[in-house]
């Protein structure tokens, strides 16, 4: 059962941004506000490539994203990504469901399962309440909530490591500035797996036609922990019509919030291989591997919090 204290934080988290959001849609004269649209401005899509490095380890991957509009005032988005971090696959599915006036606000629901084929497969789910306010240039965005998952077993050399993805909260907010109306550059909090980092990012739209546009992204996290790291790539925006970058963050899709290395913490224990093997024939051998990973994982899935005892002989 989830504690008192990680839905009272999700609530929080939700009020940061949502709670201006509706301060703003309930005060702002209609006057002053650009003319009113739809939440999602017909079908619309991206597809995006990305590599870099988190805590001293490569990863790259690849993501997909599809919105599309549910009547006018509300749409919904499907996120998938897949990619290798320390020569393992990694993946994560994520829904949005929202109401947006893209003139003023944004608010949802936000949900992600995500999988790392390491340890015979640990996962990490994420659940919360998103929201979006626009203040002309100015975008401030978050998502917050709970996530919790599995524990899994496995060798690694002489040990056992046991990872447990626990149940806490979590959030990611980012408060942007477009400098043009194609170029966007932000600063940003991460809560995830238990540990905070300072986020640094930015992107540059490049018009392609035909409803196209190419972007160039990048982002930098500085964290507890080791929770650090640096990725960038290329992003491909399809769509009913041209856009700016700007219009296209406003009124087509919302941001893809895996757009990188987003952790779940995973407590690790470590044991001796032929004890644990005796008690349990079941648990996978892994090869003797000390550099496997105790940082973050990728797109968005798990940064470990891992001691590793031994080796135990």
């Amino acid at each position: 059962m989830l504690s008192l204290n990680v839905l009272l934080r999700s609530l929080a988290a939700f009020a940061l941004v949502a709670g201006a959001g509706f301060a703003r849609a309930a005060d702002m004269p209609a006057a002053a506000a650009a003319p009113a649209g739809c939440a999602v401005d017909g079908v619309n899509g991206k597809v995006a490539a990305l590599g870099g490095a988190s805590a001293g380890n490569s990863l790259y991957g690849g993501l997909a994203s599809v919105s599309l509009p549910i009547g006018c005032g509300f749409g919904a988005q499907f996120d998938a990504s897949a990619g290798s971090y320390n020569n393992s696959f990694l993946g994560s599915l994520a829904g949005h469901v929202f109401w947006r006036d893209p003139a003023r606000a944004l608010a949802g629901v936000y949900g992600s399962y995500n999988f790392w084929n390491q340890f015979g497969g640990l996962n990490s789910n994420h659940l919360g309440p998103e929201a979006e306010v626009y203040f002309g240039r100015w975008t401030l965005q978050g998502v917050g909530g709970v996530e919790w998952g599995n524990s899994v077993s496995g060798v690694n050399g002489l040990n056992i490591q046991t990872f447990t993805v626990a149940t806490r909260f979590f959030d990611q907010i980012n408060l942007g500035y477009y400098i043009e109306d194609n170029f966007k550059l932000y600063v940003g909090h991460r809560y995830l797996g238990g540990r905070n980092a300072a986020a640094l990012g930015g992107e540059y739209g490049i018009p392609l036609g035909n409803g196209m546009m190419a972007s160039l992204f990048a982002e930098g996290r500085v964290g507890e922990r080791n929770f650090n790291g640096v990725w960038g790539g290329v992003r491909v925006y399809f769509g009913q019509k041209d856009k700016t970058l700007i219009r296209r963050h406003r009124e087509d899709d919302p941001i893809i919030w895996s757009d990188g290395p987003n952790g779940t913490n995973a407590t690790s224990s470590s044991q001796a291989q032929a004890q644990q093997q005796q008690q349990n024939p079941n648990i996978p051998n892994i090869p003797n591997n000390p550099q496997i990973p105790c940082g973050v994982g990728f797109l968005p899935g798990f940064q470990p919090n891992c001691t590793l005892v031994g080796p135990v002989t």
